[in-house]
């Protein structure tokens, strides 16, 4: 089950403050990995896939640098048919874009942010 993203916010560890990077994205989704045993009722994990605009290259490099973070980033997404937006959603880099030839970044959701996602998928 994917949900489109509406609106996102970015955080790296070492940053003091959300940036609002939605106009550097073409499309946003949060996707939810089903769980392989029938009788558990959750996601097994969820990841968010962003696809770059082809002139996001502050975005780009900043996904870049953030791929050898040790802490993880933040995002504030507002998702398609959600009310309230789901804050401080822990995320690391595992695809960063290439742009021109591969404009997605795909970011996985650690363990610890799956409870601000379950009640949504």
């Amino acid at each position: 089950m994917t949900r489109s993203i509406q609106q996102v916010e970015w955080q790296r560890a070492s940053d003091d403050v959300y940036t609002d990077i939605t106009d550097a994205i073409d499309e946003g989704v949060v996707s939810a990995t089903p769980h392989p045993d029938d009788a558990i009722d959750r996601p097994k994990g969820y990841s968010v896939r962003l696809t770059l605009l082809p002139d996001s290259t502050v975005l780009a490099d900043a996904l870049q640098d953030a791929l050898l973070d040790m802490d993880p980033a933040r995002m504030t997404l507002h998702l398609e048919g959600v009310d309230e937006p789901v804050s401080s959603l822990p995320v690391s880099v595992s695809k960063v874009p290439h742009l021109g030839t591969q404009n997605t970044a795909e970011l996985g959701v650690p363990s610890e942010g799956h409870d601000k996602l379950h009640e949504h998928f």
